[in-house]
């Protein structure tokens, strides 16, 4: 019995551990593509992560969602207040802080 416990006892606790701990994040798939100054070199996050918020400093000009999710571009360099949504598959001129993509 008690050869028994030492074994069941290790092999419990992983399982409950695997059923207990966090699953992987979800990421989009794809790139979005940004720039920090127009005219300069572009920028990417590739397979960005489902709600985490990215800062991206001062970004402007055009902008590409090659992701398979929506964005989310903020004023802020925290993705706090309003929102200006960016499409999947969309290109635009924009001026933004931080984004977010959201599943």
């Amino acid at each position: 019995m008690r050869h028994r416990m030492r074994v069941l006892g290790p092999l419990s606790l992983a399982a409950a551990l695997t059923v207990l701990a966090p699953h992987d994040a979800h990421a989009a798939t794809g790139t979005f593509v940004y720039h920090s100054q127009r005219g300069g070199a572009p920028h990417d996050l590739t397979d960005p992560v489902d709600g985490r918020c990215y800062s991206v400093g001062d970004a402007q000009g055009v902008t590409g969602n090659e992701t398979d999710r929506p964005a989310y571009l903020y004023d802020t360099p925290d993705c706090r207040g309003a929102a200006s949504y960016f499409p999947s598959g969309f290109y635009g001129d924009q001026t933004f802080h931080s984004v977010a993509f959201i599943r």
